[in-house]
């Protein structure tokens, strides 16, 4: 299966297939500019990889609110769509605010994408 990218100035998203979830890395800052395009990317990563998906958000240097409703919407998604989806994240620099906002206990969070791998429930049946 091809990665995904995408690439600006200022940031860059990329997806691969992790085998039994979707990994997509963000690199550098992710706000309002990237809305309509980082949209459209995660519309491709659903279709290239279903409702299973890990975020690494290690490399961030910023992350905003209409970034962060992205990311609600992408994992309200996953649910819709009987899938899962976790972050990689420490409670230090710009992945911090999901502490603050509460995010973290909504969506799992994990230390290493290995980890949120290990973690991920099965996949549900479907009629």
């Amino acid at each position: 299966m091809t990665d995904l990218h995408l690439k600006t100035l200022e940031a860059e998203l990329s997806a691969r297939d992790g085998v039994t979830a979707g990994i997509v890395v963000i690199n550098g800052i992710f706000d309002h500019s990237l809305h309509v395009p980082a949209t459209r990317f995660f519309d491709e990563v659903f279709a290239a990889f279903g409702p299973y998906m890990v975020l690494d958000l290690m490399g961030l240097d910023l992350l905003d609110s209409r970034a962060m409703g992205l990311i609600v919407t992408c994992w309200r998604r996953a649910l819709d769509e009987d899938g899962w989806l976790a972050m990689v994240a420490a409670e230090r620099g710009a992945t911090r605010i999901l502490w603050i906002t509460g995010l973290v206990t909504r969506i799992p969070v994990f230390s290493t994408v290995q980890d949120a791998l290990d973690a991920q429930p099965p996949r549900s049946l479907r009629n």
